[in-house]
């Protein structure tokens, strides 16, 4: 149809005056009262429904006949209009708004994003069959309430995963307001706060490598590349000690991102799922993407002589086995490393070596922490992680990288009174200024000179 108009060889204008003539036609022909003309006013008149007058129906009056048959159609295209949005409203609940959301969001974000909200959805909303199945024109704040201290009583949640929970319902209704299914948005968090779980921080053993630690984990690393020789994957576990990136940003690099001693962090590898089927959502693999986590994750970092070390030997590596695809510098059988390729051997690593199975995620709070301790400045630690603000750099970043002796040693060296002549000791080298006399003398000395 298209083809034809564009090409005209029809008027597609005069097909649809020809549809709305014979849908007037139809309208007016199962209209229900007669439509009669009075020669004494010389008007035309009829009778249209209405439950709010006498005998159900108002008459109606025009001066042409055409006038009249143009009201008593407009009047039915209404009552139909009507008719079809109230269907339309009348069975959503919150849970078919959510899915219907979600197919509007898929376009929106990438699919990562969609299947976390998925999972949340059917951990947090699923179980809560009373609230997921209430219409959404009859929602209040008051049912919003009772279903989030509702979860809140049956799941143990920290502020973060609560909040992330409520944004599936925040943004739900805000959808269902903009196409204009409801008026008002009822959501609200009015929560009893003292149930989330404690937030304080986990003990630095759990979440960071220590010095030894970190040392063993290299060696580690050194061992089993020696035994694949061609899988630069642990390379990938030691360079991240001297970058502190995400994972999937690590697996981005490309070659062309190293320039003048420093590399350039501005993509990511991601997992891609089909949002055909929301309730089963599958892998479609692994992609790059020209963008990080944040706006702020795109940023310059500085390479240590150990990473422009490790660098060179997986160059060395992918041009001895044939590693390459495009410009990446994770490279193998033609693709990317995998996320799975890095976690595999820093888990086995931990685990040969003796020490609790960290992630690369620490890794990078351990770089962190080292910048930190080693006396870079809070604001360069977040540029070099790619943080938006301190604060998130300070309270999940920030953690002490020596293990307890050594840190009982700093802290009583600290203490120890004879650190307090060493310090009288190294004042001998300030330089002395003259002592400024008192306020009197000077004036006496002043007086003197006089």
């Amino acid at each position: 149809m298209k083809y034809i108009a564009e090409n005209d060889m029809i008027d597609l204008t005069y097909v649809q005056e020809q549809v709305k003539m014979k849908k007037r036609e139809e309208i007016l022909k199962r209209h229900q009262y007669s439509i009669w003309h009075s020669d004494k006013e010389d008007v035309w008149y009829s009778y249209l429904p209405d439950s709010s007058k006498a005998n159900n129906r108002k008459k109606i009056k025009r001066k042409r006949k055409r006038d009249l048959e143009d009201a008593i159609y407009d009047f039915y295209l209404s009552v139909q209009s009507e008719s079809q949005e109230t269907e339309r409203l009348k069975d959503y609940s919150i849970e078919s708004m959510f899915f219907e959301f979600m197919a509007h969001k898929a376009n929106e974000v990438n699919s990562g994003t969609i299947k976390r909200m998925m999972a949340d959805w059917t951990r947090f909303y699923e179980p809560e069959k009373e609230f997921i199945t209430m219409s959404i024109r009859n929602l209040t704040k008051i049912n919003v309430d009772d279903f989030f201290n509702a979860v809140l009583g049956k799941h143990d949640l920290k502020k973060k995963a609560f909040y992330n929970m409520c944004g599936i319902l925040k943004q739900t209704l805000e959808y269902a307001v903009d196409a204009e299914y409801i008026e008002k948005n009822p959501y609200r968090i009015k929560v009893n706060k003292k149930k989330f779980v404690s937030s304080s921080k986990k003990p630095s053993a759990k979440e960071v490598f220590q010095t030894d630690e970190k040392k063993m984990l290299l060696k580690e690393m050194e061992r089993r590349l020696r035994n694949n020789p061609s899988n630069t994957a642990p390379l990938a576990v030691m360079l991240d000690f001297e970058l502190g990136t995400r994972k999937g940003e690590i697996l981005a690099i490309c070659k062309s991102d190293i320039m003048d001693e420093r590399i350039h962090i501005h993509r990511q590898l991601v997992e891609e799922f089909d949002t055909s089927d929301l309730n089963n959502m599958k892998s479609k693999g692994f992609q790059v993407v020209d963008y990080t986590k944040s706006a702020d994750g795109d940023r310059w970092l500085p390479l240590t002589e150990q990473a422009k070390r490790i660098i060179k030997r997986i160059e060395v590596i992918n041009e001895e086995y044939g590693h390459q695809y495009k410009d990446f510098l994770f490279v193998r059988e033609g693709r990317c490393l995998t996320p799975d390729a890095v976690d595999t051997q820093i888990k086995r690593g931990c685990e040969y070596i003796g020490i609790p199975v960290k992630t690369m995620h620490k890794i990078r709070k351990t770089y962190a922490s080292t910048l930190l301790h080693n006396g870079v400045n809070l604001s360069i630690v977040k540029d070099m992680l790619g943080h938006a603000d301190e604060s998130t750099t300070l309270r999940h970043y920030i953690y002490n990288i020596e293990d307890s002796t050594e840190t009982d040693n700093k802290v009583l060296n600290a203490l120890d009174p004879q650190n307090d002549t060493k310090s009288d000791q190294s004042d001998q080298n300030v330089i002395q200024f003259a002592k400024i006399k008192r306020a009197k003398n000077i004036e006496k000395s002043t007086l003197s000179a006089l």
